[in-house]
């Protein structure tokens, strides 16, 4: 009996190790499916940034007004002073957006960044209920601005693919020198297809009016303040908190009726470029820049 029982002693310790690996590999399958299946809590695509790279051109604007020419129009634009302390905003896409004035120093006209935006970046398809929107690039570069193919404002409570009409698109490109105007309500956004692989710097947006542009920005998702992670997929979240600050974004492309939004083409709706009533709220904006040319920080 004794030699039967020490042969098959060393076979149950054998297939002890062998138990223990199956059981780990189901367990780290199981995991991953887990993973896969229920997405973690993701916080909205935005969040501060307390550095970014420092420029001449910025430099400058906190010591005098900088004029920009817009060929294609005829008219100059004399921009407002930049904040020597701007607060800085970092997409999930890479770009930085610095807030050279806001509605605290802007008598609650408007707001204004410079976008730092790598190459092959911009924002997903979102429009704002209550805000007009320029774009202008002042470096060489490419920018496709996306935007209705008819002026058909969405008013508060409309959500396009949800319930309201999904609009036509369509997209034109803008380099140094133009100028374009989005509408409060109308669907749009943007993509740098500069051929140049360094940072664009001097591509400005200006919203007016721009309450809750920081709030949407600094990631607070909540009516107590709160940036807790939501417990909700990343395109759900980020168009969850963005619409709390009537600026809804969805990462997915539903509000345009296809994924692949970067590649719409076709003609675009125009309502001018309005930059008279924009040096209007430059210049009057300029009566509450502060002394010390710092602004508030939270």
């Amino acid at each position: 009996m004794a030699p039967l029982q020490q042969r098959v002693r060393p076979q149950l310790n054998r297939s002890k190790p062998r138990a223990v690996l199956v059981g780990l590999l189901v367990a780290a399958l199981g995991a991953l499916l887990l993973f896969l299946v229920v997405p973690s809590p993701a916080r909205a695509q935005f969040f501060e940034v307390r550095t970014y790279p420092q420029s001449a051109t910025l430099q400058r604007g906190t010591r005098e007004r900088i004029v920009y020419n817009f060929p294609s129009s005829g008219v100059k634009v004399t921009m407002p002073r930049f904040l020597r302390n701007p607060r800085s905003f970092k997409t999930a896409g890479g770009d930085v957006l610095v807030m050279l004035r806001t509605p605290e120093d802007t008598c609650g006209l408007y707001q204004i960044s410079e976008t730092i935006a790598p190459v092959d970046v911009g924002p997903p398809p979102h429009f704002h209920y209550d805000s007009a929107e320029w774009f202008f690039p002042t470096e060489d570069s490419t920018f496709r601005i996306y935007g209705t193919q008819e002026a058909k404002p969405l008013t508060p409570g409309l959500l396009p693919g949800v319930n309201a009409p999904v609009p036509k698109m369509g997209s034109v490109t803008i380099g140094k020198g133009e100028v374009v105007y989005s509408p409060k309500g109308t669907v749009h956004f943007w993509h740098n297809e500069s051929a140049n692989k360094q940072d664009i710097r001097g591509f400005y947006n200006i919203w007016t009016p721009a309450n809750g542009v920081n709030d949407w920005f600094a990631g607070v998702n909540n009516v107590n303040g709160s940036t807790a992670p939501l417990p909700l997929p990343g395109p759900q979240a980020t168009t969850l908190q963005t619409a709390l600050w009537g600026v809804p974004h969805d990462p997915t492309g539903g509000f345009v009726g296809r994924s692949d939004y970067r590649n719409i083409r076709g003609p675009v709706a125009s309502d001018g470029n309005h930059l008279a009533e924009l040096q209007d709220l430059f210049d009057r904006g300029e009566a509450c820049y502060p002394r010390d040319g710092l602004g508030k920080r939270p």
